[in-house]
């Protein structure tokens, strides 16, 4: 290997290395939540199993007898 060769060889090796470093550090750093983040994840959950449920009691009385619906909505009018 000449001198030319190792002359453009270690800027190209500089350049490369200090790129994937770059990327490693990025990666890191998405990789951690704050707590903050966490809480409101937790939070974004708790909601999505509350609306999961809520869809499921709307999707019984959607495919409920027509009769027993009445008698609920007569029920809720009375209470």
């Amino acid at each position: 290997m000449n001198a030319g060769t190792l002359a453009l060889l270690i800027p190209i090796v500089a350049i490369v290395g200090s790129f994937i470093i770059s990327a490693m550090k990025i990666q890191k750093q998405q990789g951690r939540m704050s707590k903050k983040q966490e809480a409101e994840l937790t939070a974004l959950c708790d909601e999505i199993a509350e609306l999961k449920h809520r869809i499921q009691v709307l999707e019984e009385l959607a495919t409920d007898d027509g009769e027993s619906l009445k008698r609920e909505i007569n029920n809720l009018k009375r209470a």
